[in-house]
């Protein structure tokens, strides 16, 4: 008797059971309150994608694993905005920093992946602030401030 299927089938169970209990739960119930609908991804981060102005669409994650901070859970929300190769780019870089001076909420940083730095505009949110209309609130906030530099940079739409 070949095994093989059975033991694809238990290891592909094995791993999407890692991924439910990779999800934060507080965190899916504001989601779910919110209506808003998302997947999770291989690290049980929450992916949801969010339609923009002049038929553009913008990705933003929220990081599962939270900090804390004092007495206070912290969460992360992002979404990229620009991808370079390490050398390129350094006057977005520049116009990038001085856009974080201006922001109430968030920032961007870099993020590097696969050989290429990723500018990320984060929000980092006290868990317990998060209703769910602040969290509607700051997914357009923060997918919108990634596509409009995506946009202005790229003209493209991959993120």
């Amino acid at each position: 008797m070949n095994l093989l299927p059975f033991s694809r089938l238990f290891v592909s169970g094995l791993a999407l059971m890692g991924l439910l209990w990779a999800q934060n739960p507080q965190i899916k119930k504001v989601l779910e309150k919110a209506g808003l609908k998302y997947s999770v991804d291989k690290d049980g981060d929450f992916k949801l994608v969010f339609g923009l102005e002049n038929d553009r669409s913008q990705i933003v994650f929220i990081t599962s694993e939270t900090e804390q901070m004092a007495d206070q859970t912290i969460v992360e929300l992002w979404s990229p905005g620009f991808q370079a190769a390490d050398n390129e780019g350094a006057a977005i870089w520049t116009a990038l920093l001085a856009d974080s001076q201006r922001r109430k909420v968030g920032a961007w940083q870099a993020v590097v992946s696969e050989g290429k730095i990723i500018a990320v505009y984060k929000a980092k949110i006290p868990l317990s602030s998060l209703t769910p209309d602040f969290l509607k609130a700051v997914c357009i906030g923060v997918a919108s401030v990634a596509d409009e530099v995506e946009q202005k940079v790229s003209q493209e739409d991959k993120f």
